[in-house]
């Protein structure tokens, strides 16, 4: 049984998530995963949720989420020196 705010489909959470990020949470660690992370959908006991509405209910991001050095699609593009 899902709690107020999870959701069991991406699609529905992104329905239900009106200008804001969904995140898969891990219902057992409270830890949420961001699209393209590993875990993402991917945990046996989870939901789709609103990123923010996560954080509120006190899931935390996973290791690459907080620590961007760790993923590499969230490098930094540097400016051309010309």
């Amino acid at each position: 049984m899902l709690a107020r705010g999870q959701y069991p489909t991406e699609a529905e959470a992104k329905a239900g998530c009106p200008g804001d990020s969904v995140v898969w949470v891990n219902l057992r660690s409270k830890i949420s995963h961001e699209p393209g992370s590993r875990s993402y959908g991917a945990t046996q006991a989870g939901a789709y949720m609103c990123e923010k509405e996560s954080a509120a209910a006190g899931f935390r991001a996973g290791k690459t989420a907080r620590d961007p050095a760790r993923d590499p699609s969230k490098e930094v593009a540097k400016p051309a020196s010309g």
